[in-house]
């Protein structure tokens, strides 16, 4: 895994043995220590010794960064208000609402970070909330169970906060689990994700060019593709393929799912929230049809041959990956790019993100249940799933602030206004 991987799963380990209680006598390595070695250490260094000594892990959500001062902390499994850590190098690299497994002790006066750190994903992150949460109710269970079959009542100090904290004490090794999980198969084996649309077919751009017949005119292949329902005009040299000519409720969930497994999504829609599976395109004396599977194509070129019939010649079709279209585009991009004034490049990226968020607000969102923004706005479960999505649009944009791209100075802030979520934004 590397040095780097490596140093980051050590110092968290070693900081769990540190806290653990072992043999018949419950000895601690770091009380025997400073019995017997503690008079060689400064006071700050006994304090932070017996600081680490009684932490304990848990999972914290980043915000309010200050570079090389420090930022602030909130607590996702046990709650409570964020609190400020005093903090230098890791400032550097954290973006807000990064989500990082750690120790925090207090040390004259100041809360700190120990030395163990993993920064988790947004995905790895929710599957530990869940088994942390899962974990904590075992326990109650079991507590509840012992206290009925002793016939006695539970002890005033082992309330719920008291048995969540050990419980949490006792899960730090999920945490290097989980991480480890996540991190372990992308460091030995770096791919791409797989990128699917709707239907969960891979994504294949696929472009079938008809030359009109000689003798064919525009206006005789408008009228036939008029016929078709499912051809939507949006020009006079303009098409959008839709499913069966049906218009989807707004918000209505896809009749079809990608399975889990499938990776990123890729999915165009019409304002009413129909889904495009493809293009049609009258132009160069020719009709262009573009779709993004291979199974859409064949699908789509059964539509339009026999439709199309005698006034075109037979098709011409190319292929591209999603991999070289991207390839491609960043690669014209990036020229034309290049050209453009620094300034002015963040005023295009801007305008194009406001125009684009703007957009979404009204669409439906996977991380939402499939509702719109402004819908998960209305209900207090929604709020806390809406607050959850923009925090991570802003964190995956702000990844970008470190490589110098317009998109990591993006400001977020006027969606949780207009969301009404503004209060929430902590």
């Amino acid at each position: 895994m590397g040095d780097h991987h490596f140093a980051m799963l050590w110092g968290c380990a070693f900081e769990d043995f540190l806290t653990r209680d072992c043999g018949p006598d419950d000895r601690n390595i770091v009380d025997d220590y400073l019995k017997r070695r503690g008079w060689n250490e400064s006071v700050v260094n006994r304090r932070y010794m017996e600081a680490l000594r009684n932490s304990t892990m848990s999972l914290y959500e980043v915000s309010d960064i200050v570079t090389g001062e420090s930022f602030l902390a909130r607590d996702l499994v046990r709650g409570g208000q964020p609190i400020r850590i005093s903090e230098r190098s890791a400032t550097k690299t954290l973006a807000d609402w990064d989500r990082i497994g750690a120790r925090v002790v207090e040390l004259n006066g100041k809360m700190i970070l120990a030395g163990g750190l993993l920064p988790f994903t947004h995905a790895a992150s929710e599957e530990l909330i869940e088994l942390l949460t899962a974990a904590k109710r075992r326990m109650r269970r079991t507590l509840k169970k012992l206290t009925n079959e002793l016939d006695v009542s539970t002890p005033a100090d082992l309330n719920k906060e008291a048995v969540d904290a050990v419980s949490l004490a006792a899960s730090a090794p999920l945490f290097t689990n989980i991480w480890l999980d996540d991190v372990l198969p992308r460091v030995l084996a770096p791919s791409p994700p797989t990128i699917v649309n709707r239907d969960g077919d891979e994504i294949v751009f696929c472009t079938a060019r008809y030359a009109l017949a000689s003798g064919t005119t525009g206006d005789t292949v408008r009228m036939c593709l008029r016929n078709v329902s499912a051809f939507r005009e949006a020009s006079e040299t303009f098409w959008n393929w839709v499913e069966d000519g049906v218009t989807p409720r707004r918000g209505a969930r896809p009749a079809t799912k990608p399975p889990v497994e499938a990776g990123q999504i890729y999915q165009v829609t019409l304002d009413d929230g129909a889904t495009v599976l493809g293009t049609i395109e009258l132009a160069d004396g020719a009709v262009i049809f573009t779709t993004n599977s291979r199974q859409r194509a064949q699908r789509g070129q059964a539509l339009l041959t026999p439709l199309l019939g005698g006034l075109v010649r037979a098709p011409l079709t190319t292929i591209e990956t999603a991999e070289q279209a991207m390839a491609s585009r960043e690669a014209g991009a990036a020229g034309t790019m290049n050209e453009i004034p620094a300034d002015l490049q963040a005023e295009i990226v801007r305008a194009t993100l406001d125009r684009h968020y703007r957009e979404t607000l009204d669409k439906p969102v996977g991380m939402l249940g499939d509702i719109s923004p402004r819908a998960a706005a209305r209900t207090k479960k929604g709020r806390e799933k809406l607050v959850d999505w923009l925090k991570f649009l802003e964190n995956q944009t702000g990844r970008h602030r470190d490589h110098g791209d317009p998109m990591g100075s993006y400001d977020f802030s006027w969606m949780w206004t207009e969301l009404g979520v503004a209060n929430l934004r902590r």
